[in-house]
């Protein structure tokens, strides 16, 4: 539509970014990676598949997986992630995050 080709870990990147509370700026490759990891830990909570167990010495959270997840096929398991990125940014622009 925007003639922009974003794939799936962009959209995990901004939520990483949400997250952490930063704004764009330039991030190294390992800030990235850790960006990334933080959305799809972050939606992973929203699927109720981790907890939050507190914080490192650098103030990242810390997620512990609560239950071992199915065997789901990679195809299902990323239109799962991609439900709950649009429910999670849903409540994000209306507010209640």
């Amino acid at each position: 539509m925007f003639g922009i080709d974003v794939d799936f870990n962009g959209v995990l990147f901004l939520v990483g970014i949400r997250e952490r509370g930063l704004t764009f700026q330039k991030f190294t490759k390992e800030e990235k990676i850790n960006l990334i990891n933080l959305g799809s830990c972050t939606l992973y909570h929203e699927m109720g598949l981790v907890e939050i167990t507190g914080e490192d010495s650098e103030g990242w959270p810390v997620y512990h997986q609560k239950t071992l997840a199915p065997s789901i096929p990679e195809e299902l398991k990323l239109k799962t992630l991609q439900d709950c990125a649009i429910r999670y940014f849903k409540r994000v622009f209306e507010g209640t995050v």
